[in-house]
């Protein structure tokens, strides 16, 4: 900095020298007198003081108009006055040197900071008037921006631990509110895209569940405003729950697996089935009995069952008192009310069946006979006979139509001429032919019972050629 003690003679100095020198034109000031070039005009003016104590420079003026001091004051540094005026000082209210300001004061909240720079944006130091804030810093999620402005909902930068979210927008159907909240379901507002409704409530059962999705049959979450009864979610129709949110019920077409037996819907009937309108299967499924015996219904024992409609028809089931049977026991039948009556093992020689051989089936129950004649227990022939011989006796000889089937072990039908014949029309005295009226050949498809001149008592066996020992069973049913 240039000393202060200097600067007052300058001036004083400089106008003298001027007032001396030429002017503009090329001639003396005073005279106006024209210079000559190259002719030295010297004006010289004694000091009038001591420099020293007065703080006056002498100063001499040359012909060239240059203006020059005597003696030149000393200084202690021994510096010059040029030398002296390069070294700025910050803070004495001048700009010099490198410095970009200068306002003579240490306040950092004007546009001249105390180090003789500019106030800027990121200085760490708050402008008034001008910034918001000035963190001295870059970052963006902070409380200040690198723009000196507060942070703020909206400014599109995250403030942490204060913002959940910033897009710098006002959607609110965005993921990130206006509030600077994350879009969430129950918050009001439909996110575009990701919900489909949101009710702003936790009300599940309502038109807008709880993750956000209109309430809908199938959802898992029952909707009594909109008319279900249940919802479990899937499309089962065999459950306690219908694909229309509907309960299952007895009539609504689906058979409900643990609970019904059927469901035909509008179609369930007690009178034809085949099931009833509580979603209990009929018994009788047109003609089929579905395997059940009369043996298989209270108060009864044996018979043939039947179907009349939905139901059973029991009028051919019965429960008579089984005939004092001792004899050899023969096969049994489930497809009537077979009871067996007679047994006998015909063998050569002797008398194995007894003249009054069916007595013990003339029970006034027993409205039917079959006549069963075999080797064995698995192999035999056997008839059916529609009218209970031994009780009623024949009504001619022979009398025609009484058989009603004839069949072997296995169910398969053999020829017969269904004929009976017998000795005074009443088998169980004399000698009786079953079938037809042939004699004593093995191969005849009758069988004779009783026929002395016969081998075998019973002799043929509806044409099975047994040869040997053969079993004669009589059975009867009401």
């Amino acid at each position: 900095m240039p000393n202060s003690a200097h600067r007052p003679l300058i001036a004083p100095l400089l106008a003298l020298t001027l007032a001396g020198c030429s002017n503009n034109d090329g001639h003396d000031a005073e005279t106006d007198t024209p210079f000559t070039t190259g002719t030295s005009h010297t004006t010289t003016t004694a000091p009038t003081t001591d420099p020293t104590t007065a703080g006056t420079d002498p100063t001499i003026t040359d012909g060239s108009g240059t203006m020059s001091t005597g003696t030149e004051p000393s200084t202690e540094s021994g510096a010059s006055e040029s030398d002296t005026d390069s070294i700025p000082i910050c803070g004495d209210g001048v700009v010099e040197g490198n410095e970009v300001c200068d306002d003579d004061n240490d306040d950092n909240t004007d546009d001249c900071l105390d180090d003789c720079t500019a106030a800027s944006c990121g200085d760490g130091f708050l402008q008034m008037g001008v910034e918001e804030c000035d963190d001295g810093n870059t970052s963006n999620d902070d409380d200040c921006l690198d723009t000196c402005k507060a942070a703020s909902c909206g400014d599109g930068f995250l403030q942490m631990d204060v913002e959940a979210c910033d897009d710098g927008n006002v959607a609110d159907n965005d993921g990130c509110l206006s509030s600077c909240t994350a879009a969430a379901c129950g918050d009001g507002i439909v996110w575009e895209g990701v919900e489909a409704c949101d009710d702003g409530n936790r009300v599940d059962d309502d038109a807008c569940n709880n993750r956000c999705a209109p309430a809908s049959c199938g959802d898992g979450v029952v909707q009594m405003a909109a008319g279900e009864e249940c919802d479990d979610a899937n499309a089962d129709n065999t459950d306690a729950c219908l694909d229309t949110c509907k309960a299952a019920s007895c009539g609504d077409g689906f058979l409900q697996t643990g609970v019904e037996d059927c469901d035909e819907g509008g179609m369930n009937n007690d009178n034809t089935g085949p099931c009833k309108t509580d979603c209990t299967a009929c018994p009788c499924q047109g003609n089929d009995v579905m395997g059940t015996t009369c043996a298989d219904l209270p108060m009864y024992t044996c018979g043939e069952l039947a179907c009349a409609g939905c139901e059973f028809d029991t009028s051919g089931c019965g429960a008579p008192t089984p005939p004092n049977f001792q004899g050899q026991v023969g096969p049994v039948f489930n497809d009537g009310c077979w009871i067996q009556c007679e047994g006998y093992l015909d063998q050569p020689g002797g008398d194995d069946i007894p003249p009054a051989w069916g007595n013990d089936c003339t029970g006034v129950q027993f409205s039917r006979v079959r006549l069963v004649c075999g080797a064995s227990l698995n192999a035999y022939r056997y008839i059916t006979v529609q009218k209970n011989v031994f009780k009623d006796g024949l009504n001619a000889y022979p009398e025609v139509g009484l058989i009603t089937e004839s069949k072997d072990q296995n169910g398969i039908p053999f020829m017969t001429l269904n004929q009976i014949y017998a000795a005074g029309n009443h088998p169980h005295n004399g000698i009786s032919w079953w079938g037809s009226g042939d004699g004593c050949g093995e191969a005849k498809l009758n069988t004779t019972i009783n026929n002395n001149a016969c081998t075998w008592e019973a002799s043929n066996c509806f044409g099975q050629n047994i040869a040997g020992n053969r079993y004669l069973w009589v059975y009867v049913s009401p």
